[in-house]
């Protein structure tokens, strides 16, 4: 079960982008996030980097309004999580990453990711067969 956004009492922008900017809020460091595209079917791991995040406790991670999967803290320095399938309004656009506590706390990385259009998704091996 998800923690639900209703959850999220307190919310603080944490960049306005993520492309060059560094944001620390109460101890929590967010510096980057890789990669910053991805496939549209999802089900790619993206990872967040900076430090401070095993004083975040359990996570819920959202791309967009959707749900990822597979949410948690590697270490200090890193939280991982893969994401979900994208929305047709999704593809192409920057979307925000929200990054909500179970002591309900959020974080909000302004446009750090985005879904590719196209046939992005098409492994370049099989692109090269149908060519």
């Amino acid at each position: 079960m998800g923690l639900g956004l209703r959850h999220a009492a307190v919310a603080f922008l944490v960049a306005a982008s993520l492309s060059g900017t560094a944001c620390k809020k109460e101890g929590v460091f967010f510096a980057d996030l890789v990669p910053r595209a991805g496939k549209a079917s999802g089900n790619e791991e993206l990872r967040i980097l900076g430090s401070g995040f095993r004083s975040l406790g359990s996570l819920e991670i959202r791309v967009g309004p959707n749900q990822a999967t597979n949410v948690g803290v590697a270490d200090d320095e890193t939280i991982q999580f893969k994401t979900p399938q994208a929305r047709e309004a999704d593809l192409g656009h920057p979307l925000d990453i929200f990054i909500l506590t179970n002591q309900g706390r959020s974080y909000v990385l302004r446009g750090a990711f985005t879904y590719r259009r196209g046939q992005a998704d098409t492994p370049a091996g099989e692109l090269q067969r149908r060519l």
